[in-house]
Parts: structure tokens; sequence; C-alpha cells
């Protein structure tokens, strides 16, 4: 077996075994399904949703104000009753669940509306525009079936550059491409980390002088860089497959619980499921490892390179601070990217070296992307990887038998022209 494959199998067997992999791949996945079940966890605590509603008023004019609501899904409708107490209290609406209660009336042929709102901020102007047809039906006389069927405006839409025909895939396709480019950023700078402090160990316990006199510092740097990757991309993959498996059942139990219509349950389930638009597309998360792998071998390597240069592990701030910015400016200038894919700077960010595997990925995640951007994307990461070994390589293996205070970069220049 070469140098690297004894190193790769002895880092990878000893590092699988360890408490800190097994319990930190167990809190993702912990962690993850509390982040998918949080926002119904919250509604159950908070008591009544924002969208529960009391409707009060004459029977004739409440009975159409009702049909209007449901059938925009404006309100979630919990009460209907003929008159309001003399005083809304916080105990009437609590009572019944309830966010708010309104009272409707006809005053010089115009529909008012009293509104008796928990929260003020959460009932404005906009939220009552369903019962717009039933105003203009006060007004004019025009039943506000017609109205509103007269408002509705027949739409379809053809993507262009874009992944989703509509607006509830592409939000959801938004959120997957954050989540996704999250863990990116999370599990690169955990398993960085973590051959950081491999090697920093290594150097300031002296055992890097034993190691370096029987294996090539090259071979152990890859080696090292290796087995951590496959452990990086399992953690990974387990923290996907969890939300693949969790995030469609999640939203459709948000959806029951917010009283949303079987239909539009069936058409969301449809699209998370891959009935609809692309969002669990398997090229895509192919192109999220690939990605990932790239992006952590440019990362890990510079990471391994800056911890063989100190001597103390006191001093591993001031070498690693100058490496985590690139890792915080990418997560950035993904998100940016995720908002705006065809912009200039999202398109030429995702050719730069250590922003491409975020950056290029995010812009993946949420527009078409031609083949040949992919695979010079691809290619000047793949070079990048090389180009990024071959300087590791050098500065390690000078910096494991460098001892002292810390080296300028006038010496580590020479020690990569050397």
């Amino acid at each position: 077996m070469s140098e690297i494959g004894i190193v790769f199998t002895t880092e990878l067997m000893r590092k699988i075994r360890t408490r800190i992999f097994i319990v930190a791949t167990a809190l993702g996945v912990i962690g993850i399904v509390f982040l998918l079940q949080a926002p119904l966890l919250f509604e159950h605590f908070e008591g009544p949703s924002s969208d529960a509603l009391i409707v009060a008023g004459p029977p004739a004019l409440r009975a159409r104000a009702d049909a209007l609501l449901e059938q925009n899904n404006a309100f979630r409708l919990v009460g209907d009753v003929d008159r309001l107490p003399a005083r809304v209290t916080p105990a009437y609406l609590n009572a019944r669940h309830a966010a708010a209660a309104i009272d409707l009336s006809v005053r010089n042929r115009r529909l008012h509306v009293d509104v008796f709102p928990r929260e003020a901020s959460a009932f404005n102007e906009v939220r009552f525009r369903a019962l717009a047809p039933l105003a203009v039906e006060i007004a004019t006389g025009i039943p506000a079936g017609r109205v509103a069927s007269s408002m509705a405006v027949d739409r379809t839409i053809h993507p262009v550059g874009g992944k989703s025909s509509d607006g509830p895939s592409a939000a959801f396709a938004y959120g997957l491409a954050f989540g996704l480019i999250f863990i990116l950023y999370f599990a690169i700078i955990i398993s960085s980390q973590s051959v950081l402090a491999a090697v920093a160990e290594e150097k300031t316990s002296r055992i890097a002088e034993i190691l370096v006199a029987t294996i090539s510092p090259s071979n152990l740097l890859a080696g090292k860089i290796f087995a951590t990757a496959v452990l990086a991309l399992a953690q990974v993959t387990v923290w996907v497959a969890t939300i693949i498996i969790f995030l469609p059942s999640s939203l459709l139990e948000l959806g029951v619980s917010s009283g949303a219509s079987p239909s539009a349950l069936g058409a969301s389930s449809s699209a998370i499921l891959g009935g609809g638009a692309p969002v669990f597309d398997p090229k895509l998360l192919l192109a999220f490892g690939v990605f990932f792998i790239l992006g952590y071998l440019q990362f890990a390597t510079a990471y391994a390179a800056a911890a063989s240069l100190i001597s103390r592990t006191e001093d591993l701030g001031s070498v690693t601070t100058p490496i985590v910015l690139p890792v915080i400016a990418a997560f950035f200038v993904a998100q940016w990217t995720i908002a705006h894919p065809s912009s200039r700077l999202s398109i030429a960010a995702g050719f730069v070296p250590f922003l491409s595997p975020f950056a290029f990925f995010a812009r993946m995640a949420v527009s078409n992307v031609p083949a040949w951007e992919f695979a010079l994307a691809v290619g000047i990461n793949l070079a990048t990887v090389v180009f990024a070994f071959w300087i590791a390589g050098r500065i390690y293996r000078v910096g494991m038998l460098l001892y002292g205070k810390l080296p300028t970069l006038r010496q580590v220049w020479s020690a990569v022209r050397t």
C-alpha cells in the first residue's frame, strides 16, 4: 500500500470511531429536524395563528364575506356571530382561539369593517383585499362573484433562466439553496478545523518529527486531508438525507395547521417531491457533492499549511484568521447569488477560486446554467485544488520541522520557491 493509502486508512479508521464524530453527526441530524419542525413548535406555544378570525355582522352580509375570505385563503374563520360584545377583550379572543374579530356593516352604501386585532401590525389593508368584490357589489349592485371573476387575471408564467414555474416552487427552491449553502459552509468550516487541530497537535507534540522521518510530508498531508474529506462527505450525506426526508412532511404539516386547502397541499407536495419543479433534483444533489469536495480540498489544504507554521496552539488564531475570511466572504457572495443569479457579480464569482464552490452552486440551485459553464467551473476548481496541494505541500514540508516564532511572509515564500 502507498504512503498516502496508509495514512488515509489509518486516519479514516481512527476518526470514524471517535465519539466526537458520532456525536457531531447525530447532533447535526437533531438540529436539522428541530429547525424543520420549529415553525410548528413555535406555533403550538404561541397560541392562535395570526390568520384566525371571528366574523360578525348581518347574516346575509356575513355569508358573502365568509365565502370571499375562504376562497382567497385570506383568513381562517374560527367564529361566526351576529354581534360582538360591547367591548372585545383579549379574554374573548383567547376563548375562541382567535387573533382578531371583525364587525361588518354597510354605511352610506359602502362596506365598513371594524377590526379588533390582538396585534394591529398583522392586520393591514392588504389582508382585507379579499373583501373588495363585496365592497363593489354594495356600491354598484354588481354581484360579488361576477366582480371577483372579472378581477382575476389569467396568467401563464414562462421562466427565462429560472428553474421554477410558479411562486411557491421558486420560494421553496430559494430556501433549499440557502439550506444547502449553509450546510456547505458549516461542513467546510468544521472539517477544515479538524484538519487544523490534527496538524497543530502533531506539530506541537513533536509527533511530526517522527512521522516525517518515515513518510513523505506531502503524502502525509494528502492522506490526512483525503480521510477527513471522506468523513465530512459522509456527514453531509446524512444531513442532506435528513432534509429530504423531513422537509416535505414538515411543509405539509405546516400547511395543514395554517388551514391551507387540500388542493394547494397536493400541489405543494407534488412540487416538493419532484412532480412539479425540479426541487430534489438528483443532478443538483450530485453537483452539491462535487462542489463540497472541491471547496473542502481547497480550504483544508490552506488550513493544514497554516497549522504547520505554528509552534504553540496559542498562535492558531493569528494564522487561521486570514483563511477564515475567504470562507465567510464566499458564504455572503452565495447569499447574494441566490437572490441575483443573473448579476455580473454572481456569474463572475462562480469562476473565482475559493469563491466558486459556493457561488456557482448557489447559481445552479436557482437557475439553469449551461453545461459548458459547469465544466469550466469544475475545471477551475480542480486546477485550484492541484495548485493548493502543491503550495501547501511545500509549506507543510518546511513548516512541520520549523519551531520558534512564526515565520514571516518572506520566509514562507522562500520555502515555497525552494
